[in-house]
């Protein structure tokens, strides 16, 4: 066992093999993203993101991306038959910036519980996610390690989206299932022989207040903050 890191005495996934949720209720009235129907995200996100070579839509999500800074971000996961598209969409302006990555690049594919370090100043995140990998970890450069918005760091962790967490009914709920994108990238990833592997996500957690200040207010997400939109 590492005991430099902290422990959780559970399963990796719930008894129905999902990722273990937040013990949480989210009001969502001030989330932009619940002004989109699924079909109009679709529509959107064919518009301004898909190329003519990305494949064949297959699927999209509304999720919550934890980058390697542990700061949590609104990604919409866009699935093709050749790629993974994480797609950082502004449900207020509509701007949008993607990466895309190659479905056959892909190594790994972990669901489990996410583990920060003892050490770390973040609060233990008491729930499961996956994480995705196409590259190799040990070799991201130490520029890309220690900066909080570098791209080329080649993996995703993803959870549900807040709205999820709602407690009143919203249209497309679904969208924001992160178990649902897990079942059907895993189905994709079945034909180059990559099957998901059940393990703790260890978090890269750095000691730095801002994350906690960028997380508890939401700021990576679009919402309505008392008249100011962001």
């Amino acid at each position: 066992m590492n005991t430099s890191e902290q422990t959780v005495d559970r399963p990796f996934v719930t008894t129905d093999g999902k990722i273990w949720p937040a013990n949480v209720f989210v009001p969502c009235k001030r989330y932009y993203c619940i002004k989109y129907t699924k079909e109009m995200l679709v529509s959107k996100i064919t518009e301004k993101c898909l190329k003519p070579d990305d494949g064949n839509f297959i699927d999209l999500w509304v999720l919550t991306r934890i980058n390697h800074w542990d700061h949590e971000i609104e990604t919409t996961v866009c699935l093709t038959d050749k790629y993974l598209m994480l797609i950082s969409f502004n449900f207020i302006n509509e701007d949008c910036t993607s990466k895309r990555v190659l479905l056959q690049s892909i190594k790994t594919i972990h669901v489990g519980n996410l583990i920060q370090p003892n050490w770390s100043a973040l609060p233990q995140r008491n729930y499961g996610g996956v994480q995705i990998i196409w590259g190799e970890l040990e070799e991201t450069k130490w520029i890309d390690r220690w900066n909080p918005i570098s791209q080329d760091v080649p993996m995703v962790i993803l959870h549900h989206h807040p709205c999820f967490y709602s407690p009143d009914p919203l249209s497309d709920k679904d969208m924001y299932n992160c178990d649902l994108a897990i079942s059907a990238i895993s189905k994709s990833l079945s034909k180059y022989d990559i099957q998901v592997e059940y393990a703790n996500i260890h978090l890269n957690s750095h000691i730095n207040f801002f994350t906690i200040i960028y997380n508890q207010s939401n700021l990576g997400f679009c919402k309505d903050r008392n008249g100011v939109s962001f």
